[in-house]
């Protein structure tokens, strides 16, 4: 148990951004599936809309509580450049997961594997890369070191 708590408080932030991430992710599926399965929108347009939403919640969500940052224009240039490449990497993988397996599989499964995909590894790539980013720009603006 105390290893389980020592591990919370060191991974607190990431925590954190994984909580207002499933929040925003929440929202992106959501809108994905209906404009997708619904709407009748292509995959990919359909994931750009959700995925941009998303980001929308997640930056009023995560940007100041996780990174400390502050509301400032190189700190939502941060942002919203991890984003694009977020994005443009959630793009990717989403097509070339779906048309890999919509040949083989079922529909609703495609859907799943290739959302699920599209989703983790942008996670992971965002949250390393603005914590790297909003690390150097607190060194530059010679503010307190990230905990």
């Amino acid at each position: 148990m105390e290893f389980l708590k020592k591990m919370i408080r060191k991974f607190h932030k990431l925590f954190e951004y994984l909580f207002y991430s499933v929040l925003s992710t929440i929202l992106d599926v959501a809108i994905v599936w209906a404009l997708y399965n619904k709407a009748g929108l292509n995959i990919t347009l359909a994931n750009t809309i959700g995925v941009v939403a998303g980001f929308l919640l997640g930056y009023v969500l995560a940007s100041k509580r996780v990174f400390e940052a502050n509301y400032s224009m190189p700190s939502f240039l941060i942002y919203f450049g991890t984003f694009l490449g977020g994005l443009v990497l959630a793009d990717v993988l989403i097509t070339v997961t779906h048309r890999s397996l919509i040949t083989s599989c079922p529909e609703w499964f495609a859907f799943l594997v290739s959302k699920g995909v599209s989703v983790v590894v942008p996670f992971f790539a965002m949250y390393f890369a603005r914590k790297v980013l909003y690390a150097q720009l607190r060194r530059k603006e010679g503010q307190k070191p990230h905990e």
